[in-house]
Parts: C-alpha cells; structure tokens; sequence
C-alpha cells in the first residue's frame, strides 16, 4: 500500500470545486490539524477550542495577511474521518486557495492523496468499505435515483444485507466444524441435506442480489443511445424532439448529417448521452464515409440503439440484420406516422420480432412510449425489488459471483460425499470473499484500486 495509509501524517486538500464561487473549504486532517492551523491563524486559540465550534479570525503568514476566513472544528474521534479535522472557509479566489494550502504545508502538513480522507474515515472504522464507495457514488452519480440508492448504501442497506449472509455462513460453518469434532463419536449436529437447503437459500439470495446490478448500474453510470438508421428516416428530428430544442439540423436533403451530434438527456431519472449519426447509405461523397464509418463505430460501443425508418418508405430489413448488432439494445422506431401507415412496410419489419414503436417525430406522437421502451429495454424487464437493496458497483457484483461459486462448490463436496472438511474449506473462501464487500477482508490491492478514483478532497 503507498504512504497515503500512513496515519501519522496530517493532510491538507481543497473540499470544494475550484472555480468561480463565493466560498471555497479546505479541510486539515490529522493528528497535528489543530496545532498546524493554529500557527497562521489569528483568532482564538484553536488548540484549546473544543469540537463542533466555528470561530472567525485572518490566515496571517509572516505578517502578511492572506485572507479572512471561518474555522470550523471537529475533534478526533468525532469526525468523519475519526482524526481532529479542521475545514478552512475561505473565499474562493485560486490564488488565496493555493496560498492557504502552500502555507499549510510549509508549517508541517502534507497534499492529501485521492479519497485519502474517506480513506482515513474507513481504516478508522468510521465507514465499512461499501459505504466509503457510496461516498464516490454519490458525488457520481447521474440521477436521482442513484442518489438515492446511494445514500441508502452510505447509511448502511447493502453492508446490513451482506452481514446477514455472512452470518448465516458462520452458523453454518459453526455446525459443520462442530459436526467434526463428534464425527468420531458418531454424533450428527446437522445432516447433509439441512446444510445443502440452507446453502440453496443463500445462493438464492446472492442470485437475486447479482441480478439487481442489471438494474441497478443504469443509475450511476451514462448509457450510450445511438439514434441510427438509412438517410432521411428522421435521426435528427427526433433528437431535437427528445431534447426539446433544435440541435440538429434537419433536412429533406440526405445525408445532412455527416457527423456525430453527442447530447445528454434524463428519461424517468436515468441519464443518457444521445448520439445522432450519419444515415446509412452507399455513397461516393468523402466527407459523408466518414460520417457513415464513426455510425458503425458508435454501433459498438452504444447500450441502446434506436434504429429509425420512414414507415412509409421500403426500407430493407436486411441492412439491420447485416449489421449483426446484439438484438437485445436494438429497439425499432417507425417515424413519420403523421404521413401515414403503410401496412406492407410494418409487417415486414415486424417479422424481425424486435421492439417497435410507431411514432412521428416531428408532432411528437409516440414519443412517450418510446421513452417508455427505452427505460423497459435498459432495464432488462426488471422489477424494482421489494427490499430496496440494490447493486450498483462492479466488484460488489464479482465478489458475489465468486461468493457463490465457492457454496456451489461446497454443495457438490456435499453431494458428492467427500467429507465436511472440504466443505468447511469452500465456505470459508465463501466467507473470505463476501468480507470484501464491506472490507474486513480487504486487501491493500483492492484499497488502491478503489480510493485512486476519488477526488483528492473526499
């Protein structure tokens, strides 16, 4: 582990965005907080203040005053990251920021590292591993119900679940190491059969915990919607539509546009960035191929495509189905309905048993139940769960998945009669990996991988 983990320094980072605002916080953690702020502060005498008290006084360094500021205090270990914490507010000028901080550390304290106070929160137990992850979330997040969720996490919902399991494991490793110290003496504490039915019932719980993250990760990330399809299917209009504003230009002329359009856009509380494309079409033109080539490379990378056609016009099929685009993104928007219905057109199309909605994107007809598709298609027919308890985060989702595998494992030892040794064994790995959620089994690797993506000031 780097030297972020070592505790007896005391570190210093600005809290707050760096721009044009009226206050910035610059928040001192450590042992020395109190002493080192003290040294350039005119005021009270902080170091004999108590916490949970704010005092006004000047940053002065070698009589040159820097700025006025408030000192709010929080002693160890009633603080967030369970050491003596000062949170400097200044003015926000970049120049008084950078001043204070440089001054700081000339009188003894040291740049924080990434997340290295919610670090110091977590190795101080003042937030298990989950709920330090739920701190990034939240400040990531990209809708309201991800923020949701992710204070649900921070106060505790997915470590609460996670315990439990972990419980259960022990109890019943507890019986089965037990069971072996009587094997001798031909006392049975708990027959194969309970154990594998108390296996098969967290494995359950761990599969329906696995299969909320399909649901779960669409609110904290952004998810990708191409808007694709052949030129002058009305890509642009229903962009504009989708945003409410003209920000694509339109045209009866094909191939208006020749490049990608990349906008963000929130339909039922989930984030997306919409890309409008280059329609699909031959063509000779230099500028519009390369148009069309950046179409086919969004295609890869998008997580839901929209492909549109004039519901009037014989678009052929085959030129989607060529594509070889995973069926499962792919929803099908019949446009210009305004125009009217031609009824050989639609079962055509429909024989490709793909989602399709019939809209016009220039009156705006249909777009609710496009949007409505669109949320049913992210979401993978998901049905919110009772308990609230949902995964967000890929390696909460893998250790999971390693976690159950483990008890499969053990129930195949089971079946197969090779002894409760070995089972204990498998559970024990269950158990060890499941401790990685919530940390206790966490190991310096992980810690890295996971504090380096935080903000320097969190």
């Amino acid at each position: 582990m780097s030297k972020i983990t070592d505790l007896s320094r005391t570190i210093v980072a600005l809290a707050t965005a760096l721009g044009s605002g009226s206050i910035a916080v610059i928040r001192v953690s450590g042992k020395n907080a109190f002493d080192i702020v003290n040294s350039v502060f005119v005021g009270r005498d902080i170091t004999r203040e108590p916490g949970n008290t704010v005092h006004l006084g000047k940053i002065i360094y070698q009589e040159h005053k820097i700025d006025q500021v408030l000192l709010t205090l929080f002693r160890a270990p009633a603080s967030y990251t369970g050491e003596n914490i000062v949170e400097i507010s200044c003015h926000a000028n970049p120049f008084i920021v950078d001043k204070i901080i440089d001054i700081l550390i000339q009188s003894g304290a040291q740049h924080a590292g990434p997340g290295e106070f919610t670090l110091r929160a977590f190795l101080n137990h003042k937030l298990d591993l989950a709920q330090a992850e739920a701190v990034a979330d939240i400040i990531r997040t990209k809708s309201k119900i991800g923020i949701e969720n992710s204070l649900q996490q921070l106060e505790g919902s997915v470590t609460g679940r996670i315990n439990k399991l972990k419980n259960e494991l022990i109890d019943l490793i507890s019986h089965i190491e037990i069971d072996l110290d009587f094997n001798e003496e031909n006392i049975i504490i708990a027959s194969a059969a309970e154990i594998n039915m108390k296996l098969g019932d967290i494995v359950q719980a761990i599969d329906h915990l696995i299969k909320s993250y399909n649901y779960g990760r669409i609110f904290n990330s952004t998810l990708k919607m191409a808007l694709i399809g052949p030129t002058n299917a009305g890509k642009s209009t229903l962009m504009n539509q989708l945003l409410g504003e003209d920000r694509a230009i339109t045209s009866h002329i094909p191939g208006t546009t020749r490049d990608t359009l990349h906008e963000n856009i929130i339909i039922d509380n989930v984030f997306f960035s919409l890309i409008d494309t280059a329609g699909l079409r031959a063509t000779k033109d230099d500028i519009e191929t390369i148009g069309i080539s950046r179409t086919k490379e969004q295609i890869k990378n998008a997580d839901i495509i929209l492909y549109l056609i004039d519901i009037n016009t014989d678009h052929k099929t085959n030129d989607l189905v060529e594509m070889s685009i995973d069926r499962d993104k792919i929803i099908i928007v019949a446009n210009k309905t305004d125009l009217g219905l031609r009824q050989e057109v639609i079962k055509k199309w429909l024989k490709l048993k793909l989602p399709t909605v019939y809209i016009s994107a220039k009156t705006g007809a249909g777009i609710s139940d496009l949007k409505r598709n669109i949320i049913n298609l992210v979401a993978h027919g998901f049905e919110k769960y009772d308990d609230q308890i949902i995964i967000t985060s890929k390696r909460h989702r893998d250790c999971l998945r390693n976690t159950r595998q483990f008890i499969v494992n053990a129930q195949k030892t089971i079946d197969a009669n090779l002894g409760n040794e070995f089972v204990s064994v498998e559970l024990r790995e269950a158990l060890h990996t499941l401790g990685q959620i919530t940390g206790e089994t966490a190991n310096d690797d992980i810690l890295n991988q996971i504090f380096k993506n935080f903000c320097i000031g969190k």
